[in-house]
């Protein structure tokens, strides 16, 4: 699809000053990164450009200009035709609505799919020409390319995201599946005549380590809101166990379900894969009919994506997120933490954070889960179930990367009991957590929940008055702060 962009709506990404910045930078930040993941092609029109040059603020007016470099030109744009002047008339228009009259030629002329403007006088005018549908503001942009192209986000570091049609049905993680399914070839087959999605994981020595089909479901057999997403088969092979491959499936399953507006999730299993059953529990997938005794019975395990008013006040705040999350949290009645980690321990910790991925991706269990570990000699003891961490990247790309729930804190001096609470959540080997325990150590277990690409900079954190510092430990935000960074990130309620 192809969208014309109105200077009005670049602008709040390209900001001059922190005012412009404030009024809507969120929604044409998120319009543009949906229109560069779908391969759409967006433009500006000379004319626009020419407008601004017309700007009396010489600072705005250089500034913007050089900004707005970066955005392709419409080729050739039509000119306005004898209808569209006849309908709005061209005589005796000031010079911005000569501009708005060329912008509605290369929509009237289908140069361009859609024009995305904040001007309400476009948008009437567009209804005189009959073609408001074709007219919408950023947010109704979003909404429109949400409903149309379901977007396949970049799955988790050694991930791939394939068509069933290019798996190899002869690899070995099908084996167990042929004896649980009479007729696994023939359902297999048919996923791959519907073009159906999936994400793999190459398993460390041979074959296929991780394995999901999912399917889009409108009307599901099972009382589920829709649209639902179907988790069709969910494997990780024997040779595959101990990288926590099951919650890095899961991480693209989250991650698919949440940027496509899904409102819930479900699959289905035998009782005798109580492994299988336990990952999905503690992720809020609870049981959709009555557990039979019949082992050949199949459990069905549904998760709800879209919560009520009365979900967000009851729960507190890990329920709510173990429940409706990962990307729903409940900021209410939680504090805030700023923690900073050191570019080594970051890059094993939140892999997909990294511009450079390592060599070997998902060879670090810790990396892979979506339940960690965080361990230092902090002295702070306010930290609560439910509590929200949001994690600084020190030394070099210096800001907040992500942020997660809190599960539990554990202080302590025993190596071994840091040790087994931990497991593989934690970046640490062993030698270092003895090392650590020559005092006490807190550990805080926590669940990642959301991942930001390009990291609020430690400038920015500074100038809102988030930090007056870069921080060297764990350190609290006061409410004002906990809100502001709640409204950075993407899950909005």
């Amino acid at each position: 699809m192809k969208f014309l962009l109105d200077t009005n709506v670049i602008i709040p990404a390209e900001p001059a000053s922190q005012q412009i910045l404030e009024s809507g930078a969120i929604f044409v930040t998120e319009l543009l990164r949906l229109l560069a993941e779908g391969s759409h092609q967006f433009y500006v029109h000379s004319e626009s450009i020419n407008e601004i040059r017309g700007d009396r603020n010489k600072t705005r007016r250089e500034v913007r200009e050089v900004l707005l470099r970066k955005y392709p030109i419409l080729p050739n744009a039509p000119k306005t035709s004898k209808r569209l002047e006849s309908i709005l008339g061209s005589h005796s228009l000031n010079r911005h609505d000569k501009v708005d009259l060329i912008l509605l030629a290369a929509l009237d002329s289908d140069a361009v799919d859609y024009l995305v403007t904040n001007d309400r006088g476009l948008h009437k005018e567009a209804s005189r020409l009959e073609l408001s549908a074709r007219v919408c503001t950023p947010v109704e942009a979003i909404s429109i390319i949400r409903a149309l192209f379901p977007v396949t986000p970049v799955p988790p570091p050694a991930v791939k995201s394939v068509y069933v049609h290019e798996l190899d049905q002869e690899d070995p993680i099908f084996d167990s599946l042929r004896k649980d399914y009479p007729g696994f070839d023939v359902w297999l087959t048919k996923c791959k005549r519907e073009h159906r999605k999936a994400w793999i994981i190459d398993s460390p020595t041979k074959g296929l380590g991780g394995l999901c089909i999912i399917k889009s479901e409108t009307f599901p057999e099972y009382a589920l809101p829709t649209p639902t997403l179907k988790i069709c088969t969910f494997k990780v092979s024997e040779n595959s166990r101990g990288y926590r491959y099951g919650e890095l499936l899961l991480k693209a399953v989250f991650d698919y379900t949440f940027k496509n507006n899904y409102l819930s999730i479900y699959l289905t299993v035998f009782p005798k894969q109580a492994e299988l059953i336990s990952l999905f529990e503690g992720f809020g997938f609870q049981a959709l009919n009555k557990p039979s005794l019949d082992l050949d019975d199949e459990l069905i395990l549904g998760k709800m994506l879209k919560f009520s008013v009365e979900d967000y006040n009851t729960l507190n705040p890990l329920d709510f997120n173990i429940k409706f999350g990962p990307y729903n949290v409940k900021f209410d009645g939680a504090q805030a933490f700023m923690v900073p980690i050191v570019p080594k321990y970051h890059r094993m910790l939140f892999p997909e954070a990294e511009a450079q991925l390592e060599v070997i991706p998902g060879q670090y269990p810790f990396g892979n889960g979506l339940r960690k570990a965080y361990l230092c000699h902090s002295s702070i003891r306010r930290i609560c179930p439910g509590d929200i961490l949001f994690f600084y990247r020190s030394r070099e790309n210096r800001g907040i990367s992500a942020y997660g729930v809190v599960e539990n804190i554990i202080i302590s001096k025993n190596s071994t009991g840091v040790a087994r609470s931990v497991g593989k959540r934690t970046v640490y080997r062993f030698h270092e957590i003895e090392k650590m325990c020559s005092k006490e150590v807190l550990v805080i277990l926590f669940r990642l929940s959301y991942i930001l690409i390009q990291p609020i900079s430690i400038q920015t954190l500074i100038q809102k008055g988030i930090l007056k510092t870069a921080p060297q430990s764990i350190t609290t935000l006061s409410e004002e702060a906990k809100q502001w960074l709640k409204t950075q990130f993407s899950n909005q309620y």
